[in-house]
């Protein structure tokens, strides 16, 4: 039996309850009450910020107090604070009561001393009850796994990985602020409240966030919010009241409060058979996180009581880490507005409003106006809130451009794109992407995408037609970066940072710089993607919740949407920009140019002049015809050189491939050749071996020198260098050459000359650099689809006085919308393609007078059709 205090708490202090205490509606505890207080690990905060403690009332039925705990200071008085508790136990005592406050270790409890008597007070075991929640470390073993023996050995965290968790996994305040936000949807709120309380710079000022769920229980609290990397969102992937997919599975998201702020407290109300229970956390402070104390060691108070009060979660953070300017806070209401997706898809709730309360911040207080980032001037008395609503970024369906469709599982995307600049309809795409080696299928995947030209006239159109007024070119530009960018969402919500101006994860810029006038920007396009759960998609967050693993089903998604821009967005976009005279076709080629250097009009009009001044005028025309025909065939020197170095760059790669096996084969057998070559006149079992192998190793070694000495040769024509005058040759030998550079690919290529072809007079290196183009293309399309039983098929016969050289493949042959401009410059329909390739080998035909044609009525995929000049033998050549 306990006779004194001291039997029962570690340290304690006993104070009657004065008059003053009830007028100031604060109780001023004395030295040794501070000191019970401080080594249950509570220091009173200061003015602004009230340390909210729980005290347990002991010799009387009661539920623990809630109080702050707080020094306040008189402005000017130059007097240490006042240390003060707040009404809490205030309004529970009456004036005169003798009050004992005390601690068991990190326990404080109260008592009116004038009423109880030690002795009649019982505190089980002088040690914390079942009303402390301990921060779990590690699981209990499963039944079915191995028992522990002395052998065994557990991992011990300490508790600092709590704060790693929040500080270093959570990239920033406004990743840690959405996490909160995405825990209120995961809790089926309907609405989410998130409040700015200034000052906010760093160890003041404090955030609030609110939401309306179904609140914890304090199982949920122990078993779930308290436990790191649960798998309560894993195991149950749906809400329980409204069926919602869970946005959360790390279970690590509530431990971003840690990276907003020093202190949390927690208040959360649920309801559970009927009846509901209200649960304060009044204090965690994430600096006793920071020490090398285990994490088991850790308990953290609670209180708990009946209420009517409604369902919910708020926590409160308090002495924040960092200073919030106006472009933090604009960062987060951007990011908030990104955060739900404005396309809503069958099966995702709509129930969900975000709000960003941020009234109390003025220039006076934070250094920016709240009202005014928010885009308003006053708040409305009927809702104040209102006006604080995150509104999702409008569809800009005033484009220029809209796709809108789906890639099914298989990588066949079905959908319609409309060009909206020419008033036309949607029409029909259908894209099949078949799936590589190096990829994993991502499911279905939703895709909307609002394009944009950005020349002036244009862009300030198409922001009047979206109703944002008369705005300049820049304004209107400024709009567009805003919302520009590819970004995905999955069950609603933006995966963060794909859609950040920042994050080019498609390339985009980096593509458009090879064609700006081909290729879409990143600050083109908004474009909104949507993708399923992890387990359907295989596309994984990571750990700290910013993007996706670079997995195989990542892969896939990127190459989905390169190749839809590719092959089609692209393609039929600068189409319609050339039809309509906004883009200029680029498909003069030095035939055109000679012709215009004739100067035919001019010659005509000279016609009208007297006989003498007509002959001085042609004459000077005559000269000048020269000039210019001379620096014509300057440049197309010039280009040729330029043209057979760019294919010999493209081919480089394929000749080191297919050449680097025989070259080490070359250079190693050569020198086991010289070791073993006294071995040759010597008698012995080792000589025996070496003697037996030689002529197999010397074969190979020719085999191999033969393979180099051809790929060698294929690259010969495509040097460059100073041609000769047309001559005479085989063109079976440079097709055949050309073609074997792309060996190495396994694609049977067949080779047909049923008329013995064997002459042909001009430049070897122009038909070589059509074919590796020509091959080249083939064996890519081939390969980009998949082709069942992929072949190519290259044939020669005579046509007339003429050789055509036909290269067919069975690969999916040219959309007939693209063929009048394949030949063009800078015309691709290749996700990484140049569009030089076929237009370097019409202009090297050219140069020899050949020609190169596609043919349209080829129905078994693509076939281009070379017509090359042939031997006329009655001329003598050419």
């Amino acid at each position: 039996m306990a006779n004194d205090w001291s039997d029962i708490f570690d340290n304690y202090g006993l104070k009657r309850v004065t008059a003053t205490d009830r007028s100031k509606g604060a109780y001023l505890p004395t030295k040794e009450q501070q000191a019970a207080l401080a080594a249950a690990g509570h220091l009173p905060g200061n003015a602004e910020d009230h340390n909210l403690i729980g005290l347990e009332v002991l010799g009387e039925e009661h539920l623990p107090l809630a109080t702050s705990y707080y020094g306040s200071r008189r402005e000017g008085s130059g007097r240490d604070p006042e240390i003060r508790m707040g009404r809490g136990i205030v309004s529970w005592s009456d004036e005169g009561d003798e009050l004992v406050i005390g601690n068991i270790g990190s326990r404080v409890y109260v008592a009116k001393a004038s009423e109880v008597a030690p002795d009649q007070v019982a505190v089980a075991g002088r040690s914390p009850t079942d009303q402390a929640i301990a921060v779990p470390s590690s699981p209990a073993p499963a039944s079915n796994q191995m028992p522990a023996s002395d052998q065994s050995i557990q991992f011990r965290p300490r508790a600092r990985i709590i704060r790693t968790i929040g500080d270093q996994l959570i990239s920033g305040p406004e990743a840690a602020v959405i996490e909160l936000v995405k825990n209120a949807y995961d809790a089926d709120a309907s609405r989410v409240v998130v409040k700015f309380i200034p000052p906010l710079q760093p160890g003041a000022g404090r955030i609030t966030v609110t939401d309306d769920g179904h609140g914890m229980t304090v199982s949920d609290i122990q078993d779930k919010w308290m436990e790191p990397a649960t798998s309560s969102k894993t195991a149950n992937r749906r809400s329980p009241r409204k069926n919602r997919v869970m946005l959360g599975s790390k279970g690590i998201g509530r431990f971003a409060a840690a990276k907003l702020g020093r202190i949390m407290e927690l208040t959360t109300i649920s309801e559970r058979a009927g009846e509901r229970i209200e649960v304060l956390i009044p204090r965690i402070d994430w600096s006793v996180f920071n020490g090398d104390t285990y994490l088991s060691d850790i308990r953290i108070d609670f209180l708990s009581q009946p209420t009517t009060g409604a369902t919910g979660t708020t926590i409160e953070i308090v002495g924040l880490n960092e200073a919030w300017s106006a472009a933090k806070m604009s960062r987060l209401l951007l990011e908030l507005r990104k955060l739900i997706s404005p396309i809503h898809t069958a099966g995702e709730d709509e129930g969900f409003r975000i709000y960003l309360d941020i009234s109390d911040c003025t220039d006076a207080t934070c250094g920016f106006d709240g009202l005014a980032l928010m885009g308003t001037a006053e708040v409305p008395s009927d809702d104040p809130l209102s006006v604080f609503e995150v509104i999702p970024f409008p569809l800009l369906t005033a484009c220029d451009y809209e796709v809108d469709g789906h890639f099914d599982d298989a990588g066949t995307f079905h959908g319609t794109m409309q060009i909206k600049r020419a008033n036309q309809g949607p029409e029909a795409i259908r894209l099949q992407v078949p799936l590589r080696q190096d990829e994993e299928s991502c499911g279905q995947v939703d895709v909307r995408f609002y394009v944009f030209d950005r020349e002036t006239d244009i862009i300030k159109a198409t922001m009047q037609k979206a109703g944002m007024g008369d705005v300049t070119a820049k304004q209107a530009r400024q709009i567009l970066d805003e919302v520009a960018g590819i970004a995905i969402y999955r069950d609603g919500f933006r995966i963060r940072p794909y859609g950040d101006a920042a994050n080019d994860w498609l390339t985009l810029d980096t593509r458009r710089v090879q064609d700006p006038s081909l290729r879409i920007g990143q600050n083109q396009i908004a474009g909104y993607l949507s993708v399923e759960t992890q387990e359907t998609s295989s596309l994984i967050e990571k750990s700290s919740r910013e993007g996706f693993e670079q997995n195989a089903a990542f892969v896939r998604l990127a190459r989905l949407i390169r190749e839809l821009l590719a092959q089609v967005v692209e393609p039929r976009r600068q189409r319609f920009r050339e039809d309509a005279g906004i883009a200029r076709r680029n498909t003069t080629s030095f035939e055109e140019i000679r012709k215009l250097g004739e100067l035919n009009k001019i010659r005509a009009l000279v016609k009208g002049l007297p006989e003498g001044e007509r002959e001085h005028a042609l004459a000077v025309i005559d000269e000048q015809e020269a000039s210019l025909r001379d620096r014509i065939a300057q440049i197309e020197e010039r280009q040729r050189v330029l043209e057979a170095k760019s294919s010999l760059g493209a081919i480089i790669g394929e000749v080191l491939h297919e050449g680097g096996p025989h070259a080490n084969y070359v250079a190693q057998t050569g020198a086991w050749l010289v070791r073993s070559y006294s071995a040759l006149f010597t008698n012995g079992p080792r000589s025996d071996d070496i003697k037996r192998q030689y002529p197999d190793k010397l074969g190979l070694v020719a085999e191999s020198g033969e393979k180099l000495r051809g790929l060698i040769a294929s690259l010969r024509p495509l040097s460059g260098g100073k041609r000769p005058p047309p001559s005479i040759f085989n063109p079976v030998n440079v097709v055949r050459d050309a073609a074997a550079v792309f060996d190495s690919h396994n694609i049977p290529v067949t080779f047909l000359n049923p008329e013995k072809v064997s002459e042909a007079i001009g430049y070897k290196g122009d038909l070589s650099t059509a074919i590796v183009n020509l091959v080249g293309n083939a064996v890519h399309w081939l390969e980009q689809t998949r082709t069942a039983q992929p072949a190519i098929t290259i044939s020669m016969a005579k046509a007339g006085d003429d050789l055509l050289v036909l290269i067919e493949d069975n690969g999916p042959g040219v959309p007939d919308e693209f063929i009048d401009q394949i030949f063009e410059v800078g015309f691709t329909l290749k996700d990484e393609g140049t569009g030089w390739g076929l237009n370097i080998a019409r202009e090297a035909l050219a140069r020899s007078d050949a020609s190169l044609g596609y043919d349209r009525e080829f129905t078994g995929g693509a076939r281009f059709v070379i017509r090359f000049p042939a031997y006329r033998e009655k001329q003598g050549g050419r």
